[in-house]
């Protein structure tokens, strides 16, 4: 049965399933290992705690996080894994998945979906940041719902990012995480989180996926790399991303789309993080790009790594890194996932 009992879109939740003093037990030299992960609503629950048992890391930044919904056997499936590991852990709700007879079995509702930081260490605090734009607008009834996918999955809420200070043995480590819209295109995308840069390939042709005219602009390069090109190469001091001003975004999202100073240790071309087999034509991938995002400021990385290979666990890789406090201690920026023209990370 779902819980009796459910958080509300905005709401945080806070549960510590720590056993006593392990915070205490970490080295001030041991590097501090991140990881990010979207894992697909916990439909393979026990191989994603498997996986995550197995790598061990300190701060985990995870994407699409069910409480209560039918697809997930009605598991609160982020305190399921917390529980698993000992973790702290910090919930945000984002939607009300709405039970419909709209969904099919494999998306149908019933409970709430969001995002979640688990870490080994305290929580000096944690805030939730709301997106200055909106692709989808979730509450719009069904019958009113423009977007023929997003009609298919009713459901009440926005897309919000959680952001909490963790108190590591280095010093305090700010974490972001989120998950930002897939119906949609460039336009609307963030840095931080599931950052589902997709919109290239045949994805571009897709009224579903990448729907704005900026899909165009990413001709010859990953959407990925674009971001790479286009908006994370654009650091302060610069005032503003003329690249985007020329590309007829408003000013406003101009300005905050100047990078102040975060970059991802990962190769934005050869580092896939999602390859949808359903979009294979032999050896010929159609559909696949690097859609996580471990953005990091004033961290040194030490060692990188990716795995779910197979996609067994979900239908996204997961991606850590060991780094260390360099730069900025205290002034840190780690994700899992998706777009920078809503949000500018303070």
């Amino acid at each position: 049965m779902a819980p009796q009992l459910l958080p509300k879109p905005g709401e945080v939740v806070n549960q510590d399933f720590r056993l006593p003093l392990v915070a205490a037990e970490q080295s001030q030299e041991r590097p501090i290992k991140l990881l990010q992960w979207n894992i697909e609503r916990g439909y393979e629950l026990d191989k994603v705690i498997q996986q995550l048992r197995q790598v061990d890391a300190d701060v985990l930044s995870l994407q699409e996080v069910d409480i209560g919904c039918e697809r997930s056997s009605c598991k609160d499936t982020g305190a399921a894994i917390a529980q698993a590991l000992q973790l702290n852990y910090l919930f945000v709700c984002e939607f009300e998945e709405l039970h419909s007879e709209l969904r099919n079995a494999r998306s149908q509702g019933g409970g709430v979906h969001g995002n979640a930081i688990l870490s080994k260490f305290d929580f000096a605090g944690w805030h939730v940041l709301e997106h200055s734009h909106h692709p989808i607008d979730w509450e719009a009834a069904p019958e009113a719902q423009p977007h023929k996918l997003a009609a298919k999955e009713p459901r009440r809420g926005r897309r919000l990012t959680l952001a909490a200070d963790v108190a590591t043995p280095q010093g305090p480590l700010r974490v972001y995480c989120c998950h930002l819209e897939v119906f949609c295109g460039i336009t609307s995308r963030a840095i931080l989180g599931d950052l589902n840069t997709m919109a290239h390939s045949v994805a571009r042709l897709s009224p579903n996926y990448c729907c704005d005219g900026m899909r165009w602009r990413s001709l010859g390069s990953s959407e990925a790399a674009w971001w790479q090109r286009h908006v994370l190469a654009v650091m302060e001091p610069c005032p503003v991303n003329s690249y985007l001003l020329q590309a007829g975004l408003p000013q406003q999202v101009a300005e905050a789309a100047v990078n102040p100073g975060f970059f991802d240790p990962f190769d934005v071309n050869k580092d896939v993080t999602l390859d949808n087999p359903a979009y294979r034509i032999g050896p010929i991938h159609l559909m696949a790009g690097k859609l996580d995002w471990c953005l990091l400021r004033g961290m040194r990385v030490l060692r990188k790594q990716m795995g779910n290979d197979n996609y067994a666990a979900s239908d996204h890789k997961w991606l850590i890194v060991e780094a260390i406090t360099a730069v900025l201690p205290g002034k840190v920026g780690v994700c899992g996932a998706s777009r920078k023209a809503n949000l500018r990370a303070q």
